[in-house]
């Protein structure tokens, strides 16, 4: 083997490499996307055992008890559309590591060609090449799919809070009597 066939086998295998690097990029961000759901997540459900216990518990005024019931069925409602918004991140950090992967063996099916002088090896790392940027693409589209998820999860909390009749809010806020 050349000098000059090193070099150009250094050369090609460069392309997955930067592939790689795009990838190891997009999931730190994706782990820290997927963490801060999960934080939420756990945060949620741990408010809706505290307020479950609090209406167990209760025999504060009317209003108090209102205001926790909307909590809870707010986040009976959140709760499911998190977890499926939960398992997106994950299915495309999945989807990227197997491109991670792909891109990897590409390179080595690359320098196997160029070492062995082989044209079907060649074709072999072209589709593995193009296989890893698919799987890569599948996580893409999973990520947006999560993010357009993401903001009618965030617009319902923000109306369901905002179609609390004003009222209701006035009435709320007023002190509690001692005699209640």
């Amino acid at each position: 083997m050349s000098i000059d066939t090193i070099i150009r086998t250094i050369s090609l295998i460069l392309a997955p490499v930067v592939m790689v690097s795009s990838c190891a990029i997009f999931l730190n961000g994706l782990f820290g996307h997927y963490q801060t759901i999960s934080a939420r997540l756990r945060g949620m459900h741990r408010e809706r055992l505290e307020l479950l216990q609090t209406v167990d518990m209760s025999t504060t005024a009317e209003r108090t008890f209102s205001i926790i019931v909307q909590r809870i069925l707010e986040i009976d409602t959140q709760l499911p559309n998190m977890l499926r918004r939960h398992k997106l991140i994950r299915d495309a950090v999945v989807a990227i590591g197997v491109a991670v992967s792909i891109f990897i063996t590409s390179m080595f099916i690359i320098a196997l060609a160029t070492a062995a002088n082989s044209l079907l090896a060649a074709v072999i790392a072209l589709i593995a090449f193009l296989l890893g940027t698919g799987a890569l693409l599948v996580g893409v589209i999973t990520t947006t799919i999560e993010l357009y998820q993401s903001h009618r999860e965030v617009s319902y909390e923000i109306q369901h809070g905002l179609s609390l009749k004003q009222e209701k809010l006035v009435q709320f806020s007023r002190p509690v009597d001692e005699d209640e």
